[in-house]
């Protein structure tokens, strides 16, 4: 009898450790069951000494066929269509009309107004380079932080005129300047001396007509570009490269405000035609 209990309390003591043991073997078993499904499918894909196999396994249910139309095949349509009616013909020709007339006559220049008096300026077009030049052997032409004038090396080989190609005053007045430096043309070939070509430059009105009624190239300031750069901010304009008798003198351009000059000493004096001289009116 007292064996009996013995063997029934170590039963139960067994039973009772399988219990709490099974209880902690369950949480375990949830907190990893992903990670030990994932790692048993990748040992089974890695190790598995049999080749994966496909197969079709039929179709299930009702297959629709596709009915939307290939785009290009639409697009083709589409355009026959246009073309049968008359209507593709017609937009080309409204394309071809509207791109004739923005080079028949562009874009004016905005901000521009008539001169009231006439205003002398000087530009300097001094920049300074921002990294090494090189040539192409790799040496070195430029340094960083050399200031270069352009003029110092190439001269402006024309005087740029700018006018509003609508306004009849002007255009005559242009006209007139152009002829003149036409005729001084020819007399400094005989005497040897440098040619005052003018580059006419509209900031307004129709380049193309202008230039079969003269008979002479005429050009457009596409953006305002130049006048922006140069700052031009009224019309007519005239821009020629300075002599070196108005290298003496330092003109100082305060930007949006009227121009002081002032006499400098010849130390203080810019290279000689390293300035663009700029003025407005004259007409």
């Amino acid at each position: 009898m007292v064996v009996m209990r013995q063997y029934c309390s170590s039963v139960v003591l067994q039973w009772c450790r399988f219990l709490i043991l099974k209880k902690r073997c369950q949480s375990l078993w949830h907190k990893n069951l992903l990670i030990y499904s994932s790692t048993a499918i990748l040992s089974a894909i890695l190790f598995s000494a049999s080749p994966l196999q496909a197969k079709d396994l039929g179709t299930r249910g009702v297959l629709s066929p596709i009915e939307e139309e290939n785009p290009i095949v639409l697009i083709q349509k589409k355009l026959q269509s246009l073309e049968e009616s008359g209507e593709l013909q017609r937009h080309q020709q409204r394309l071809q009309q509207k791109t004739k007339a923005a080079v028949e006559r562009p874009k004016p220049v905005e901000g521009l107004t008539k001169t009231e008096k006439v205003r002398v300026f000087y530009y300097d077009p001094t920049f300074v380079v921002q990294e090494d030049i090189k040539d192409h052997l790799g040496q070195v032409i430029h340094k960083k932080g050399t200031k270069i004038n352009p003029l110092e090396t190439v001269s402006l080989s024309e005087d740029l005129l700018f006018i509003d190609g609508d306004d009849l005053g002007q255009k005559l007045w242009a006209f007139d300047r152009i002829q003149k430096a036409a005729a001084s043309n020819q007399k400094s070939v005989i005497s040897h001396q440098k040619n005052n070509k003018v580059r006419l430059i509209l900031v307004k009105g129709e380049p193309l007509a202008l230039s079969e009624e003269w008979g002479a190239p005429v050009y457009f300031d596409q953006g305002g570009v130049l006048v922006k750069k140069l700052g031009i901010r009224h019309i007519p304009a005239l821009v020629r490269q300075a002599s070196s008798e108005e290298g003496l003198e330092r003109i100082k351009e305060v930007k949006n405000d009227t121009s002081s000059t002032q006499r400098p000493s010849r130390g203080d004096c810019p290279p000689k035609g390293s300035l663009l001289r700029i003025e407005e009116g004259g007409v």
